[in-house]
Parts: structure tokens; C-alpha cells; sequence
């Protein structure tokens, strides 16, 4: 009986320290609700984002129309290879406000000259010309004639006649190849008749808003009556062209060309042209022109120059 109660006195302790145990030792569910140790937070300095302002859009500069309508500032932009011909000048006036014809559509212009003296000298000059032009992106297309007619103390000293057509093929933004043919008469040189055809590249050097400058250089055939003696041949062609605008209604033109026998360098033809124009309105304009044609082989007793100045209204419809 003595040797039982140590045991019985351990099984009857057991549930107490149990007991005591689950009071000390806190159970995993509590634990759950402990606090737990706070891991330190990262912060990066991120820089904050700057916001580039637009840049401002300069608009380019409208010419100044004027009360007329007109502005020649700028004429030449966008234009396609060539405004001009050794034998006249074309202008495609940009299209603004008071324009009458679209950019790229036919333009035409007639002009009109005439001169009278009475007294001492009895003179009457009167020229006719009409020109033609449909300026597109890369072709240019112009029809030309023209004629003159004068008395002098009632005998007659100047009766010639001009026609002719050019075509331009733009090939780069300076380089453009070029077609002409032309027809003229001069009954005072005895000049039946000369047809002149030319095949040519050309060059722009310069093309700005107020200036052009051109070169050509190529060749052709001549065939021509003078005095009844008729021949055919071969020429080389070097030609320039410079047109300038002065203000928003004035323009100066010079134009030149120098057209030699490749088989008898000799014999030559110099052609020139000088002139300026003041817009009165888009649409008409007065025209003073000074012109030089040189034929270095005339007829027996004529003479091998030829000048002309010319003062004209020109109408553009």
C-alpha cells in the first residue's frame, strides 16, 4: 500500500500541471495576435517628371496683298522649272487674295503698245502680243506670239512677226530639260522666214523669293529664207536668265542667248531682252522692254543689228 501512493500521488498531479502549463505557455492561436517587428520601409527618390513646354509654330510670313491684291513677294516659291524664255519672260504670281486664276491653271496676257508722232516727222508704231502659260508641279506649258508694226514719214520701217511654243520638264529640284520651237519674220531684213528648234537641259542656280537665275545649254537646227536663199543647220545654244523682284509690285527681267553655226562658228545670232514691269493691279500691269537681235551674216545692205524699245499695257485674263 506504501509502495502505491508515490504513483497515485503523480496521477493525481498530472491534470493540475497540465492546467498550469496551458496558463503559462501561450497557445500558437495567441500567438497569432502578437505584435509582429516592423521591417523599415524602402523609399526611393523618384525625381518628379518635367513637362517640356511646346515649342511655338512660327507661321511663315503672308505677303502683303496691298489694295490691289497683288504681292510678287514670293511669286517665285513652289514655282516648277522655268518662268522664263530667251524670247519673253512669264511671272506666276502667287495666289493670294484678289487672285483671279488658280496657281495652276492657264494664264494669259495681251499686250498692247503703241506710239504717234505728228510735225516735223510723221511716225506711227502700234505691237500686238499674247502669251499663254499652264504652270504645273513638274511641266510648263507656253504659247507666244507677237507682232510689230511702223511708219515713218509714211513709208513703212518695221513689220515683223514672232510665234512660238515651250515646254519644260522639271528633273530635279535644279535640273529640267526643256523643248522649243519658234517661227518668226522680218520683212524690213528681208527675213522671209526662220524656224529655230531646240533641245536643252537647264539649271537653277538660284531660287529665291525675289530672284531667279537660270542657265541652258544645248543645241538645235535653223532653217531659214532670207532674200530668197534658203539654208538649214546645226547650232549650239548657251543661254541665262535672270529675273529679279524689286518691291511687291515691281519686276526686272534680262535675258540672253547666244545660238553659233557648229559648222561655221562665224556665223552667229545673239539674242537679248530687257525690261521691267509695275503691277497697277494683278491683272495689268505697264511694261517697258528694250530688245537686241544680232544676225551676224544679214542680207546684202542690211544691217546685222536690230533694237527695239518698247513701252506696252499688258492685260492678264
Amino acid at each position: 500500500m506504501k509502495t502505491l501512493r508515490p504513483h497515485l500521488f503523480l496521477f493525481l498531479l498530472l491534470p493540475a500541471v497540465s492546467a498550469l502549463a496551458q496558463e503559462v505557455m501561450p497557445t500558437s492561436e495567441s500567438n497569432t495576435n502578437l505584435p509582429s517587428a516592423s521591417v523599415p520601409e524602402i523609399v526611393t527618390n523618384t525625381p518628379p517628371s518635367v513637362t517640356t513646354p511646346p515649342k511655338p509654330v512660327i507661321k511663315p510670313k503672308t505677303p502683303s496683298t496691298g489694295a490691289s491684291g497683288i504681292a510678287l513677294l514670293g511669286s517665285f516659291n513652289g514655282a516648277s522649272a522655268g518662268k522664263f524664255s530667251v524670247s519673253g519672260r512669264t511671272l506666276r504670281l502667287s495666289a493670294t487674295e484678289g487672285t483671279s486664276h488658280p496657281a495652276d491653271d492657264w494664264r494669259r496676257n495681251l499686250d498692247f503698245g503703241m506710239t504717234q508722232t505728228r510735225g516735223n516727222s510723221d511716225t506711227l508704231r502700234y505691237s500686238l502680243g499674247l502669251d499663254a502659260v499652264k504652270d504645273q508641279e513638274t511641266d510648263l506649258f507656253r504659247f507666244k506670239g507677237k507682232g510689230s508694226y511702223g511708219e515713218s514719214d509714211g513709208v513703212k520701217d518695221t513689220e515683223n512677226a514672232l510665234a512660238g511654243f515651250r515646254y519644260e520638264r522639271l528633273l530635279t529640284p535644279t535640273l529640267y530639260a526643256l523643248g522649243n520651237i519658234e517661227w518668226m519674220s522680218d520683212t524690213i531684213a528681208d527675213l522671209n522666214y526662220r524656224f529655230t528648234g531646240i533641245l536643252s537641259p537647264g539649271v537653277r542656280l538660284i531660287r529665291s523669293e525675289t530672284t531667279v537665275f537660270n542657265l541652258e545649254l544645248g543645241a538645235g537646227y535653223i532653217e531659214e529664207n532670207k532674200a530668197g536663199d534658203q539654208n538649214g543647220y546645226t547650232v549650239g545654244r548657251a543661254a541665262a536668265t535672270v529675273e529679279h523682284i524689286i518691291n511687291e509690285h515691281v519686276l526686272v527681267w534680262c535675258t540672253g542667248e547666244y545660238l553659233p553655226k557648229i559648222a561655221d562658228p562665224e556665223i552667229f545670232f545673239v539674242n537679248a531682252e530687257a525690261g521691267i514691269a509695275s503691277y497697277i493691279t494683278r491683272d495689268l500691269s505697264l511694261n517697258v522692254c528694250f530688245q537686241e537681235r544680232y544676225d551676224s551674216a544679214p542680207v546684202e545692205g542690211k544691217k546685222s543689228s536690230d533694237s527695239l524699245l518698247s513701252t506696252a499695257i499688258s492685260l492678264g485674263f
